[in-house]
């Protein structure tokens, strides 16, 4: 009976120690990164060479065919992402990809100026499939970030939408330092560590506690 309970112990305190709700993608190369949540099946896609730049990252997830894409284009006119020729490189290069544009709007984004653009695109598979696309230079290159999935409304103000986006950012340091998501998800990131470390250390003390009285018990007999 004792052993019984030692390992009914035992198999709680491994299901209450932390573990990892997502993954880093971090590019060296073109020093960004994103954080994907693998409890949600997502599989990335290999790298592709566009006519004008190249699509550094792309992933889909299996559960909700929801879609991340991200696409670094190098030798721009200027570094001025309202310059004219530079806009219309942009819009070549997403129409180019399949999506038509159906707004444009100019945004603060992480304290760095973005366009912002909501797109739409037919899919055999998925049917209609709405962009949001947000695009923003460093020097004279652009990155464009694209979430995308179903559904054919402007789904910015969406935070479930937007959740793999939002941990967009761009690599100041060492790649090596793992950054987190921020806002509501890595709080409550947070708050599950901290319950299963008190509920891992409450284990530990029970089973501390009948390991001796087990002993105990033994010794008296």
């Amino acid at each position: 009976m004792k052993t019984r309970l030692r390992l009914t112990l035992l198999l709680l305190l491994a299901l209450t120690l932390p573990h990892a709700w997502a993954d880093e993608w971090v590019s060296e190369e073109y020093r960004c990164a994103l954080t994907i949540p693998t409890q949600e099946s997502w599989t990335a896609a290999i790298r592709q060479s566009l006519a004008s730049g190249e699509v550094i990252f792309h992933a889909t997830s299996m559960m909700s065919s929801q879609g991340m894409m991200i696409t670094y284009v190098p030798d721009m006119p200027s570094s001025d992402i309202r310059n004219p020729a530079v806009v219309k490189r942009i819009r070549e290069l997403i129409e180019a990809q399949g999506w038509s544009i159906e707004s444009v709007s100019q945004i603060v984004w992480k304290d760095r100026p973005f366009i912002q653009y909501v797109t739409r695109r037919r899919d055999v598979v998925s049917g209609k499939l709405t962009g949001i696309v947000r695009v923003t230079p460093r020097g004279r290159s652009v990155y464009i970030i694209t979430a995308y999935g179903k559904g054919d409304s402007d789904r910015a103000d969406d935070p479930e939408f937007m959740r793999v986006m939002e941990t967009f950012r761009f690599l100041e340091q060492s790649a090596a330092i793992v950054d987190h998501p921020e806002g509501p998800s890595a709080k409550l990131y947070g708050v599950a560590m901290f319950g299963s470390a008190g509920a891992a250390v409450l284990l530990l003390l029970a089973f501390a506690a009948i390991a001796f009285l087990s002993r105990h018990g033994e010794g008296r007999a």
